[in-house]
């Protein structure tokens, strides 16, 4: 029988799983909406746009548009520069959210590599 220390070794790794899952969940919640992943791959084609570029590409009003832009911008995958009058937005994929990705990903490792993720808690 394994020692309850590797067995509180394992929960802590869990534990730490969900932390960085609820820490992403901005960027999840953005990247999950079929609209914004329709936004998303408009960026990847024409890599900077204000919002009439992206109304003008899209089914919506300019306020749905505008609302969309904003929840991808605060989840830091897209970033914005003002340029005289107009708003423009670039893909940004910031180090943060790739590196908040990354710490799911290592976290997860832990759990999946322990040698005791069979035993039930």
């Amino acid at each position: 029988m394994k020692e309850y220390g590797e067995q509180d070794e394992l929960l802590e790794q869990k534990k730490a799983l969900i932390q960085e899952i609820r820490k992403s969940t901005d960027i999840f919640k953005a990247m999950a909406d079929p609209i914004r992943q329709d936004i998303l791959m408009m960026f990847m084609i024409s890599k900077r746009m204000n919002v009439a570029q992206v109304v003008a590409q899209s089914p919506l009003s300019r306020p749905a548009v505008s609302h969309h832009l904003r929840i991808l911008k605060q989840a830091g995958i897209l970033y914005s520069i003002k340029e005289k009058t107009e708003v423009y937005y670039h893909l940004s994929f910031d180090d943060a959210v790739i590196k908040q990705l990354q710490s799911i990903i290592q976290a997860a490792e832990k759990v999946i590599h322990h040698p005791d993720k069979n035993i039930s808690e």
